[in-house]
C-alpha cells in the first residue's frame, strides 16, 4: 500500500470511530498536498454534516464537484447537505443528477425519497422506495422509510408488513417493534407484546435498545388497561432516554426570558411586512395537545393545503436568533418564502404546525401580520401524561423527566400569556375537550376565525387522506372519541407526586 493510500485508510479509521477532530486535522493537512482529491474532499464534507457545520461542508463538497462531477457520492452528499439547510430546490437537482449518472443507486433513491416526504409528495417518495427495495430487499432504513411512509398514508397494513420484516432481518433493530406497538390493538392480540417482552429479558440489547422495547410494551399493556404494569415500563424507558442527554433546562428558560426582552419594546402595529402568497395558518402547542387532529380537521377544507409539521420557521429563527442577539427580519421572511416555494402550493392558505412555534409568535406577527395562529390546549396533566409515556423522534430530553415536563410546561404558558399581552387578540385557543364535547360547533368557530368560508368536509376529518408525520396518525383517522379525556386518572395513584404542580 502505498504512502497515499495509508494516509486515506487512516482517515477514514478516524470517521469510522467518529474521531472528527481528527478527521478534520488529518484531512485538511492531506489536501494541502493533494487538493484534487474528491474521495478525501467528500469524506471531509460528510465530517463536517456529521458534527452539523452545513456551510463548511457545502464548500468543501462543491470543492469536490468541481474535480469531478460524476462522483455520485459527492452528488448524494450535496444533496444531503442542501436538505438539511431546508435548500430543498438545490436538493433535488443533485439528487435528480445523481441518479442520472446510476439509476440504481440505493443510498440515492431512499435519501430523494426522503426528500419528497418532506415536501408531501408521498406517492413518488414511496415510488422511490419502492425502487430501491429492489435494488436490495435487506437493507432495514428502505423498509423503515416504506413503514413510514405508508403509515402516515393510513395504510398500516402495508406498514406492518414492512416492520415485521425489519424483525426478521434484525431482531435488535427495536424501533420497529415500538412503531408496531402503535398500529397494534393488543386487547385482539398480544402475541407481539409477548415477543417484545421476550427481547428485554434475553438481555442482550444496548440501553437504546431497550428504550424502544420499554415504551412499545408499556403501550401494550395500556391497551389491556394494565395501567400499572403499563406505568413500570413507561418509568423505566423515561429514566433511560432521559440519561442519554446532556439536555438542561436552564437553557430554555434563558431562551423565553431573552425572547421577552427582545420584544418587550417592539410595537407590532408597525410591522407589515406581508408579501403576496398563500395565508398560513400556525397551528401550535404542546406535544399531544390535540394539534394533529385540528390540523387534519382545517386540511379537510377545499380550499387548505395541510403541510404538517415544517420547523421551516424553527429553523430560521433559531439561526437567526438564538446564535445571537441580532436578528435580519427580511432575511427571515424571504427565506422562509423561499422555503415554502419547494411544496409548489396550489391553495389560497396552507397550515404550519410546528408545535414550538410558540416560542416565535413575535417573528411570525412581523413577518405574516394576517396570519391566523391557533393554540391547542388540553387538561394539562392529561397533556403532560401523554407526553410522558410517549417516545418521539424530535422533542428534547424535558419529555422524559416529570419534573423537566412540569417546568417546559410552564415555559410554555409563560410565553403564551406574555404574547397574548404583547398582541390582542392573534391568538386563538381552542381546548380538546371542547371538541369532543361539542364537535360541530366548536369546528364551525375554528373555521370561522380561520377566515373561510364553512365546508361540510370539515365535520368528516377522518376521511381527509392528508399524510400525517406524527404519534397520532392512527388516531386522527378515527372519528371523534372521549377514550383521552381524563386519561391522567388511570396513572395518579401509581405515583402521588406525578405532575403535583400542575
Amino acid at each position: 500500500m502505498t504512502k497515499t493510500n495509508l494516509i486515506i485508510q487512516k482517515i477514514i479509521n478516524l470517521f469510522n470511530v467518529k474521531d472528527f477532530e481528527k478527521v478534520i486535522e488529518n484531512a485538511q493537512i492531506f489536501l494541502k498536498k493533494n487538493p484534487e482529491n474528491d474521495f478525501v474532499l467528500n469524506l471531509l464534507g460528510l465530517t463536517f454534516q456529521q458534527i452539523k457545520k452545513f456551510d463548511n461542508a457545502e464548500i468543501v463538497l462543491m470543492r469536490a464537484f468541481q474535480i469531478n462531477s460524476d462522483n455520485v457520492s459527492v452528488l448524494n452528499n450535496l444533496g444531503n447537505n442542501f436538505k438539511y439547510k431546508f435548500e430543498f430546490e438545490k436538493s433535488k437537482e443533485f439528487y435528480i443528477n445523481a441518479l442520472k449518472k446510476n439509476p440504481d443507486h440505493t443510498q440515492v433513491l431512499l435519501n430523494y425519497g426522503n426528500l419528497q416526504f418532506i415536501l408531501n409528495k408521498n406517492l413518488e417518495a414511496l415510488e422511490l422506495f419502492e425502487k430501491a427495495l429492489l435494488t436490495n430487499d435487506k437493507i432495514i432504513p428502505i423498509h423503515l422509510n416504506l413503514a413510514i411512509t405508508h403509515q402516515s398514508l393510513g395504510n398500516f397494513k402495508k406498514a406492518k408488513e414492512h416492520l415485521y420484516k425489519i424483525n426478521e432481518i434484525d431482531p435488535k433493530f427495536t424501533r420497529a417493534d415500538k412503531m408496531i406497538s402503535l398500529l397494534e390493538d393488543y386487547n385482539k392480540d398480544d402475541t407481539h407484546l409477548k415477543l417484545m417482552i421476550k427481547k428485554l429479558e434475553k438481555n442482550n440489547l444496548d440501553d437504546n435498545q431497550k428504550i424502544y422495547l420499554y415504551f412499545g410494551i408499556g403501550k401494550a399493556f395500556e391497551d389491556k388497561k394494565n395501567y400499572e404494569k403499563a406505568f413500570d415500563y413507561i418509568k423505566i424507558g423515561n429514566k433511560l432516554k432521559r440519561s442519554t442527554s446532556n439536555y438542561s433546562i436552564k437553557k430554555d428558560k434563558e431562551l423565553v426570558n431573552k425572547i421577552k426582552d427582545q420584544f418587550n419594546d417592539l410595537n407590532f402595529d408597525t410591522n407589515k411586512k406581508e408579501k403576496n402568497f398563500p395565508s398560513p395558518i400556525f397551528i401550535l402547542g404542546m406535544p399531544r395537545s390535540g394539534t394533529s387532529l385540528i390540523e387534519q380537521i382545517i386540511s379537510s377544507h377545499e380550499n387548505v393545503e395541510g403541510l404538517g409539521e415544517l420547523n421551516l420557521f424553527n429553523k430560521i429563527a433559531e439561526n437567526e436568533f438564538i446564535k445571537g442577539d441580532k436578528y435580519d427580519l427580511e432575511h427571515i421572511i424571504n427565506n422562509y418564502y423561499k422555503l415554502l416555494g419547494s411544496f409548489n402550493l396550489k391553495k389560497d392558505n396552507f397550515t404550519d404546525k410546528t408545535l414550538l412555534n410558540f416560542f416565535w409568535i413575535g417573528f411570525i406577527k412581523i413577518c405574516f401580520p394576517s396570519a391566523k395562529i391557533i393554540n391547542c390546549t388540553r387538561n394539562a396533566k392529561d397533556n403532560c401524561i401523554s407526553i410522558y409515556k410517549n417516545l418521539f423522534d424530535h422533542e428534547g430530553a424535558w419529555c422524559y423527566d416529570e419534573t423537566e415536563l412540569t417546568e417546559y410546561y410552564k415555559l410554555y404558558q409563560s410565553l403564551i400569556i406574555y404574547w397574548k399581552k404583547k398582541i390582542p387578540n392573534f391568538i386563538y385557543d381552542i381546548k380538546y375537550e371542547n371538541i369532543i364535547n361539542n364537535s360541530e360547533n366548536e369546528i364551525k368557530n375554528l373555521i370561522k376565525f380561520c377566515d373561510l368560508k364553512w365546508d361540510k368536509k370539515c365535520l368528516s376529518f377522518n376521511e381527509n387522506k392528508t399524510a400525517i408525520k406524527t404519534l397520532s396518525v392512527n388516531q386522527v383517522r378515527k372519528k371523534i372519541y372521549s377514550s383521552s379525556v381524563n386519561s391522567f386518572d388511570n396513572y395518579k395513584k401509581f405515583s402521588s407526586n406525578l405532575f403535583r404542580d400542575l
